[in-house]
């Protein structure tokens, strides 16, 4: 037996591909199997976008973004968009970062990458949104608001924005590998990691 099924490709990474990848989840969403949606948005910006998109229908939306005392947890514009998530039922999920946590401040003190940064690296070879996606689908199974017993969607991106959609079955940190990306339904065309561990 064999399922065809089309795949959007981005020529750029990035932002621009915003509203596209948003599209696509809507278009996905349709199909009917797919009950929750959860987007990668440190600002809350991404989350906002769709949460209105699906406005209307019954798909919960879970925005997931970085820690307290990263880049965007005490920004105005988060703190802004995170009122909105309450204002229309949605809650936010800040966690730590699955495939970096304490293990970044190792690689900041001593210099050296330990195998879950590799992990990461390599989660990042299909593109920045890939590795992205995994791991916002981690911290929001983490925290309660998916099962690994059903396929979920998962909306990332390459920076801000999103470029990247995939349907995913999740999986708790202690059971990483018991995590499976089902469907790409977009992608930005990439050629690799352009950077060092980070």
């Amino acid at each position: 037996m064999m399922i065809e099924k089309k795949v959007i490709y981005f020529e750029n990474t990035g932002k621009e591909n915003t509203k596209d990848a948003i599209d696509a989840v809507c278009k996905r969403c349709k199909e009917g199997d797919i009950k929750k949606v959860v987007v990668a948005t440190s600002s809350g910006d991404t989350g906002l976008k769709v949460i209105r998109a699906l406005e209307g229908t019954e798909i919960q939306v879970i925005p997931v973004g970085l820690s307290a005392g990263s880049k965007y947890s005490g920004s105005p514009e988060l703190q802004k968009n995170k009122k909105e998530f309450e204002k229309v039922g949605v809650r936010y999920v800040q966690g730590v970062l699955a495939l970096s946590g304490v293990e970044r401040a190792v690689k900041k003190r001593w210099d050296t990458a330990g195998p879950v940064l590799v992990l990461a690296d390599g989660l990042r070879i299909p593109c920045e949104g890939f590795k992205v996606g995994i791991e916002v689908t981690v911290m929001a199974t983490d925290a309660g608001c998916v099962s690994p017993d059903e396929y979920v969607l998962c909306v990332a991106g390459s920076g801000r924005g999103a470029d990247t959609v995939m349907v995913v079955k999740p999986a708790y940190s202690d059971g990483f590998f018991d995590f499976a990306v089902r469907e790409i339904v977009c992608k930005p065309l990439t050629d690799g990691i352009k950077h060092g561990a980070r």
